[in-house]
């Protein structure tokens, strides 16, 4: 899958202003205790892939996309429960190996909610950490240098699902970075193991 990052934050920051104006009166709202929250996310990923005891593949930063949708619960006045649901494409790219693959995303982390004071008004800004589940739906060697790629990944990884957020008006800008504690290979070869890692760049708009 072709990806123009620099179409997409283009895309995202266009979005973000083109609503600010509208956001103006309402822009350091936080969401109340015993309420729901949901919307759609999108932006951007950057990955890699951790290998130990495999000297064919080399670390290296990837590009992909991420999209989907988010639901939350207010718990009580600085906690609450995130959920995500997502497809995002990413994976390793070096000089000796470029490879992308899709996933479906799923979490439910706990968030706490940090107030601070800015220009006389109070503001949050999330934190949040817990536990993430991702399916394999494709994968694909564009150097074409380690074979069937899709054969050798496993169709599940495990992941711990850390970030933060801040919430901007209707708005809520996250950084999320999910870490592999599962191995990538479903079928290891001695004792060779890959981990991902990949942080997802987005924005959420959110709907009460």
């Amino acid at each position: 899958m072709k990806l123009n990052t620099r179409y997409l934050l283009l895309f995202i920051l266009g979005l973000t202003l083109s609503n600010l104006a509208v956001a103006q009166g309402n822009l350091y709202y936080y969401q109340e205790a015993k309420t729901w929250e949901f919307g759609p996310r999108i932006g951007f990923t950057t990955s890699m892939i951790n290998s130990k005891g495999d000297p064919n593949l080399r670390k290296g930063i990837k590009m992909g996309i991420v999209g989907g949708v988010f639901g939350r619960y207010q718990l009580a006045d600085q906690w609450a429960l995130h959920a995500d649901l997502s497809y995002s494409t990413r994976g390793n790219k070096s000089e000796s190996n470029n490879i992308e693959n899709g996933y479906v995303d799923f979490s439910i982390v706990p968030v706490r909610n940090w107030k601070y004071n800015m220009f006389g008004k109070e503001h949050t800004f999330d934190f949040f950490v817990g536990p993430g589940i991702s399916f394999l739906t494709s994968s694909e060697d564009k150097t074409g240098n380690i074979g069937e790629i899709e054969s050798q990944l496993a169709t599940t990884e495990f992941n711990v699902v850390i970030g933060g957020g801040l919430p901007f008006g209707p708005f809520l800008l996250t950084a999320t970075n999910r870490i592999g504690v599962s191995n990538l290979l479903g079928t290891p070869v001695a004792d060779s193991k890959w981990n991902g890692f990949v942080t997802e760049w987005t924005v959420a708009y959110r709907f009460k």
